[in-house]
């Protein structure tokens, strides 16, 4: 995929209501819809707070990456624009991408954020291109007062720290899973399903040096789920996740060959 900025994944990347304690206001919902010429969002301006986004195409043919990007301290929207439509590798020097989703044709994901005040956000689409020039950009309106919303705890918590995944070995197959990157580089997690009388030592081997056959004997990519999409430092966001089914699985990050030098990691869903 092209966002996320999917040209450093190296691979094609194969919601659960939140409750909301009494005592704490509730977390409102913005709904971001992309399509093959525009992404919006809806009710605007969004204050600052904790903020569900429900994120869904219209496009019926191709997969889209839909991500909430905010400058880096300064560092403004329109360098980070320029960045994207120049190189959207080199970008993140400017960009944090604070949530990202795949989409299937039609698809929807919900991810809860922490927005906050003063700061510049903008949505990117990339439309189902590979050319940035294609891509879709447009600021996300924000302002007023703050909302006292805070998201609610998760079921799981994955932590994505330097060439590691840290944090629960437990994930729900129907809930939400708060993913923070608190390691030096952009990472993604990826749960793909062990096949029947796969070992984790053979899916290690295979991972650690890429060999795509044994990856796809041993790992079953048509029910893979995204848990996240890329995040940059310090980024935190609760994603609502549906597995297709209990059992094990394995996290994994593709970008810049991160499996490779060993980041990946053997869970399972209930």
């Amino acid at each position: 995929m092209r966002i996320v900025w999917g040209v450093l994944a190296g691979t094609a990347v194969l919601g659960a209501a939140v409750g909301v304690s009494a005592a704490q206001a509730p977390v409102p919902t913005v709904a971001v819809t992309a399509s093959a010429t525009a992404v919006s969002a809806s009710p605007t301006p969004v204050a600052p707070g904790a903020t569900r986004f429900v994120i869904s195409s219209t496009e019926q043919k191709a997969e889209m990456g839909v991500v909430i990007a905010a400058p880096k301290p300064g560092r403004t929207a329109d360098e980070v624009i320029a960045a994207v439509r120049a190189d959207p590798d080199t970008s993140f020097d400017v960009a944090d991408l604070v949530a990202s989703v795949t989409l299937p044709p039609g698809g929807e994901r919900a991810v809860t954020v922490d927005i906050k005040p003063n700061t510049g956000y903008l949505l990117v689409n990339d439309a189902g291109q590979e050319d940035p020039s294609k891509w879709v950009i447009t600021p996300l309106a924000t302002g007023g007062a703050p909302t006292g919303a805070t998201a609610p705890d998760p079921d799981a918590e994955i932590l994505m720290r330097d060439l590691r995944f840290r944090g629960d070995r437990t994930l729900p197959r129907d809930g939400t899973i708060r993913v923070r990157n608190v390691g030096w580089a952009p990472h993604f997690a990826l749960a793909a399903p062990l096949k029947r009388g796969a070992r984790r030592g053979a899916v290690g081997r295979a991972l650690r040096t890429n060999r795509e056959r044994a990856l796809g004997r041993l790992l079953d990519f048509r029910n893979t789920q995204e848990v996240s999409s890329v995040l940059t430092r310090g980024a935190s966001a609760d994603y609502e996740v549906r597995f297709a089914e209990r059992g094990r699985y394995v996290l994994i990050c593709f970008v810049e060959g991160h499996n490779a030098q060993g980041m990946y990691r053997f869970v399972r869903v209930r």
